[in-house]
């Protein structure tokens, strides 16, 4: 018992001594008192206050710090909700609420499914088990842990209603502050044109845990319909706008306002939704709202609507065509920060590709998990596209516009692949003795007993890149080859491969030099960690353990860190897998958002901007690591050094740590991991693709997804080796935090 009075003590001690006490002569907190828990039952912390931020710290019975989080503070109030591991022991808890000298401290017990009288504990949950709504589509799909939805609904839905059921029987609903029955829909709930948000809210048995859900019914405006040539102009960035194109109208644009970046120029879309009556049927286009347009410095900010063009206006090799939509400008490359919805009527199960202008046409072979935004926002990287039947409909969702392809894969008797144009060399290597390949600019060393027999080696030169797109301020220097072998299969030792560049193309100064290999399934370059860069000798080498495409990169170095902003102005965040996560880490000067308001979740991050948060998340004193050669001048130095010297990060050599280079989620588990100070496991994952993570990340990724810090995709993957965007990396550290 005094062991845990000394250590409550000590840690209100701590408390004190974040801030003056002056600061809080005049403040106070209080804490509501908590009910009994049972293991694997949420608890809520709540309570009062007069300042403007809670630090909340929760201690186990036996005297160690189970949760530890910070509440924000509105209208006086405060709440935060964690919940009981399964296995959680049971006992007396303590809660410790405030800031500096202004501190509460209450406490609860966790006890087995009985109390001491033998009657059942009135229960805490305030989950919902479904959720439907009468019009529309719940976006994401319904999750019990998830509290935020979306829908469209049309001009001419004058209401909805919504029917909500609980997960557990005694717990009571209230929609929009009105008492509905356990699954029973709600009274009618009037839609304004724009924005409607319902609220939803769950209260447990035990009167005191809740849990509000939301449904943003978003109803469009009456639609515009225009004419040929006709241009409408999309002034504001929040009104929803609908437009029909009749059929035989051709030419119709919408023109939105651009603001100039370095990049080029850049847009904020409201939602749009567009159908367009053509020969098809009716093409349907929709963008999120939100979204960010970006195009070249010559776009005047007009974007063609959906037409459908001749089948014969495109050639798709060992395919017949059924169908050509053409959507954007066909000369002018537009980005997008979210994905776009465009649906072709009767192309189910159909192949689909992509081409801009005369360009050959680039397969899509990514198939999404579900037909949704969340589900495309996440699954899809930047700038790509996949593809879903619906119905008798093939969906595209694509972060860029351009032409859209439908068509029946024909069989052929050569062989190939996507990618473009090829010229090829072919090679026999020994499996006893290895030996070396020579071909287009490539020189690959295979060690002996790489592989179980002898292998064809065959090193192809690609000749059309429009299907490779490159990562953000990078350049190609070199050839995009392609190497292949007649044997399926990893090798098991390391090969070696050198390319050539052209050194004329790069400046040291400004550009780090590296090779990178296409992950075809993500459709994005990834660099590789062991490279060996000769600037003299324009050459780059590195080892693998499979073929695929290489090419040399250069990637501008950053020269300065990210500005700042508050969550109060981030506007492409709304509706995101992540945005609760990164509120709360920007609030607590974790991350960073940028000038512009945005945050680009959906981003790479680098090596230095990981290293960053990560100084700043664990609260690291500052330290004389570590300075690399290409790290001395970086505006993140000291904190690269502050991480080197905690063990957190290592070089890729003595010299070089890669701070501008994006980092991989393999990267990701090997930092955090250290930075949580966890207890490393050997554990082998059951990942689709584990057998792909290198041998030094492996323990590191088991480690991460069983302290439930990394979670894998809806199909399996971990994606190793693919690049972490901002929104997983902040979710990484929080969920490290929790621990």
């Amino acid at each position: 018992m005094k062991n845990r009075i000394l250590s409550i003590l000590t840690i209100v001690a701590l408390l004190l001594t974040l801030v003056p006490f002056s600061a809080f002569a005049d403040q106070s907190v209080t804490l509501n008192t908590i009910s009994a828990k049972t293991p694997g039952s949420e608890v809520t912390i709540a309570g009062t206050t007069s300042l403007t931020e809670v630090s909340i710290k929760v201690i186990r019975p036996n005297n160690t710090v189970l949760y530890v989080d910070v509440a924000d503070v509105s209208n006086g109030l405060f709440t935060k909700t964690f919940k009981l591991a399964s296995d959680a022991a049971t006992g007396t808890y303590t809660v410790v609420a405030g800031q500096g000298n202004v501190v509460a401290t209450t406490t609860f017990t966790v006890q087995t499914g009985q109390t001491g009288g033998g009657g059942e504990q009135p229960s805490n949950n305030a989950n919902l088990s479904n959720l439907t709504i009468s019009s529309g589509k719940l976006d994401p799909a319904f999750n019990s842990n998830t509290t935020r939805y979306k829908t469209i609904v049309s001009s001419t839905t004058a209401s909805v209603t919504v029917t909500p059921t609980t997960a557990e029987s005694h717990a009571t609903v209230k929609v929009n502050g009105s008492t509905v029955n356990s699954g029973s829909a709600s009274q009618a709930i009037i839609l304004s044109e724009g924005r409607n948000d319902i609220n939803i809210l769950v209260t447990a048995q035990d009167g005191t845990t809740t849990k509000t859900y939301t449904i943003t019914v978003i109803k469009l405006p009456e639609p515009t319909t225009v004419a040929s040539g006709q241009t409408v102009s999309v002034s504001d960035t929040t009104t929803p706008i609908a437009v029909t194109v009749p059929a035989g109208v051709t030419e119709a644009k919408i023109k939105v306002t651009t603001q100039s970046t370095a990049q080029g120029k850049e847009a904020t879309m409201p939602l749009v939704v567009v159908q367009a009556q053509t020969t098809l049927g009716t093409v349907a286009v929709e963008i999120p709202d939100g979204t960010t347009v970006t195009g070249p410095a010559g776009w005047d900010g007009t974007i063609k609507l959906p037409t459908v063009q001749a089948n014969n206006s495109v050639s798709v090799s060992n395919g017949n065509v059924s169908a050509v939509v053409e959507v954007g400008l066909p000369d002018v490359e537009l980005k997008f920060s979210h994905a776009v919805r465009l649906l072709i009527p009767g192309q189910a199960g159909k192949s689909a590709a992509f081409a801009r202008g005369n360009g050959t046409p680039t397969v899509i072979t990514r198939v999404l998990s579900a037909d949704s935004q969340s589900v495309a926002d996440s699954e899809i990287p930047a700038y790509g596209d996949a593809k879903i039947n619906v119905g008798s409909d093939l969906v595209i969702w694509t972060k860029h516009f351009t032409k859209f392809i439908a068509y029946t894969p024909i069989s052929s008797s050569g062989g190939g692949g996507g990618g473009g144009s090829v010229s090829s060399n072919e090679t026999t290597v020994s499996a006893k003795d290895g030996g070396k390949v020579t071909a287009a600019g490539v020189t690959i060393v295979i060690p002996a007993n790489a592989l179980a027999s002898d292998i064809k080696v065959k090193v192809e030169k690609v000749t059309s890149t429009s299907g490779l797109p490159l990562p953000a301020k990078s350049k190609l220097i070199s050839d995009v080859v392609e190497i292949t072998k007649d044997k399926s299969g990893d090798f098991k030792r390391p090969v070696t491969i050198t390319l050539t560049f052209d050194k004329s193309k790069v400046d040291a100064d400004k550009y780090d030099v590296g090779i990178y290999w296409f992950n075809e399934e993500t459709k994005t370059w990834v660099k590789l960690d062991n490279a060996t860069v000769d600037l003299a000798a324009g050459k780059v080498s590195g080892e693998v353990d499979h073929f695929t495409k290489f090419a040399v990169l250069a990637t501008e170095k950053a020269t300065e860190k990210p500005a700042e902003t508050s969550t109060s102005t981030l506007r492409d965040i709304t509706g995101h897998w992540a945005e609760n996560t990164i509120k709360q880490m920007v609030e607590r000067g974790i991350a960073k958002g940028y000038p512009d308001g945005t945050f680009k979740p959906n981003n790479n991050i680098t090596r230095a901007e990981f290293a960053v948060m990560l100084v700043r998340a664990f609260n690291l004193a500052p330290q004389n690591g570590k300075v690399f050669a290409d790290t001395a001048d970086h505006w993140a130095k000291n904190d690269i050094a502050t991480a080197a010297a905690y063990g957190i990060v290592n070089g890729f050599d003595a010299n070089t740590f890669g701070p501008n280079n994006l980092i991989t989620r393999e990267q990701m588990a090997a930092m955090i991991v250290k930075a949580a100070k966890l207890t490393v496991v050997n554990d082998d994952t059951t990942f689709a693709d584990s057998a792909s993570i290198s041998s030094w990340a492996k323990s590191s990724v088991a480690t991460a997804v069983k302290n439930g810090i990394m979670k894998g995709y809806p199909d399996n993957t971990v994606k190793p080796k693919g690049n972490a965007t901002r929104a997983e990396a902040v979710t990484v550290i929080f969920n490290a935090l929790k621990l």
